[in-house]
């Protein structure tokens, strides 16, 4: 019996995903974690046990979409990379190999996302099958996740 062995320029690809994605999940975390401090700050909670007031709830109902929506959309739209796949040397691309449109960017982070957490993240293993190398939420919005470097853009030929 032969063993399969992922090449490793496939692993490297990998390992550059999942950093970018946990570089990206923390820095989310912080920006959550300071529209919250924020949001006590300005309006503290009035009832023992609380975590919020009801401004301060309103308030993170208002900015922590926005900060998502600054965080992870603008970025992918107007370059093709957040934070974590900018440091890792990875972008998306769309179908003809430019940064994905808006309205991708928005289904990839959102759409993509939750139904991606609905299904327990299995989503996620689709990489491994999938000759594009797509997630769950690559597939929902019709983009690809290439290195930032690469110029030629293999699917973009076989349109």
């Amino acid at each position: 019996m032969t063993r399969i062995r992922p090449s490793s320029e496939l692993l490297r690809y990998l390992s550059h995903r999942l950093l970018a994605g946990l570089i990206d999940l923390g820095a989310m975390a912080g920006l959550q974690f300071g529209v919250v401090a924020s949001a006590n700050a300005l309006f503290p909670p009035t009832h023992l046990g609380h975590h919020f007031s009801t401004e301060g709830l309103l308030l993170f109902a208002i900015f922590s979409p926005l900060a998502w929506f600054i965080y992870a959309v603008l970025p992918l739209a107007r370059s093709g990379s957040t934070l974590g796949k900018e440091i890792m040397g990875i972008r998306v691309v769309n179908q003809y190999g430019q940064n994905p449109s808006m309205l991708q960017a928005f289904m990839r982070e959102s759409a993509g996302r939750w139904l991606n957490a609905m299904v327990l993240y299995l989503g996620l293993l689709f990489i491994f099958w999938d000759k594009d190398q797509q997630t769950l939420h690559d597939m929902v919005a019709d983009t690809f996740v290439v290195w930032k470097n690469q110029e030629h853009f293999p699917r973009a030929s076989r349109l």
